[in-house]
């Protein structure tokens, strides 16, 4: 016996087939946009949950006032009346700690940023350095790891004479950031014998600028012909500034002797001799503490 297919019935499956799909779509859309709204509204509402009236210890308040940076001697905020900066000893108790923690924040969020664009950028370099296989005849492996002090490069790559060769140093010695680097790369054990612990002169070209958070320091970039490895110089902040700051994304420094007044210190790109103690080698850093400029 043939069966007997019913147009109706046929036409009905399709039809509820089509409303289904239709269904599970929309479905769908409502499952992936939900999330995505309540983050555009999340973020909507934070934004305007930064814009506050704050008011300072003597009384002072600032309308609509949103945090533009936080710098390590206050904050600067922009509000109805325009832009100023507050001294965390100008603002109570209970504000302060709450800005203090946010900045504290901001920063760790921006140091794992950095630690995470630094991984990045070694794993790329890996990638990129040849396997050209057998040294070529004559010539020494290279064996340089990107990223780190331990690394050594070529014989044909060093600079100047071995340190074992050089002279005692004294406190007067003018030693090159970018001959420091190299030295700490090619011999690390003993570029840490001969400079740790040691203060001496140091001369380079400034490549940025970093204020520390809640100390009156700021740290001096010096340019190295490694992109992995850098000379840092830790200055205190000169006695008669309130405070200092970075302008043009770290690449001017400036203090602040008064309310109203600024002064531009330092520049990148500047030719300059300072006086530190060097602390030896650390990780992708020679680090210079107490600094001064010597000219």
């Amino acid at each position: 016996m043939e069966s007997v297919r019913c147009p109706c019935l046929t036409l009905m499956a399709k039809q509820g087939s089509t409303q289904w799909s239709k269904f599970s779509n929309r479905q769908a859309a409502n499952h992936f946009m939900r999330p995505v709204i309540l983050s555009v509204l999340l973020v909507a509402g934070a934004s305007f949950a930064r814009a506050e009236d704050i008011t300072t210890t003597e009384r002072k308040v600032f309308k609509n006032a949103e945090v533009i940076r936080f710098e390590p001697d206050g904050l600067v905020i922009k509000h109805d009346g325009g832009t100023n900066w507050i001294g965390w000893k100008d603002l109570p108790t209970a504000t302060r700690k709450r800005f203090q923690t946010e900045a504290r924040k901001r920063k760790e969020e921006e140091i794992q940023k950095l630690k995470r664009d630094l991984a990045r950028a070694e794993a790329e370099a890996a990638r990129l350095k040849e396997d050209n296989g057998q040294p070529e005849t004559g010539k020494q492996p290279q064996a340089e790891k990107s990223g780190g002090l331990s690394a050594r490069r070529t014989t044909g790559e060093e600079r100047g004479r071995p340190l074992v060769e050089l002279p005692p140093l004294k406190p007067d010695d003018i030693v090159d950031a970018a001959e420091l680097v190299q030295q700490f790369k090619n011999d690390p054990t003993a570029a840490d014998r001969r400079y740790d612990q040691k203060t001496f002169r140091v001369k380079g070209v400034i490549e940025r600028f970093e204020p520390r958070m809640f100390v009156r320091k700021y740290d001096v970039l010096l340019e190295s012909a490694d992109r992995f490895v850098r000379v840092v110089a830790v200055f205190d902040y000169p006695n008669d500034y309130k405070t200092v700051f970075t302008t043009r994304r770290g690449q001017t420094l400036v203090g602040k002797p008064a309310e109203n007044k600024e002064v531009t210190l330092l520049q990148a790109g500047q030719a300059i001799v300072l006086r530190g103690k060097c602390k030896g080698g650390r990780d992708t850093e020679i680090v210079f503490t107490g600094c001064e400029l010597v000219h």
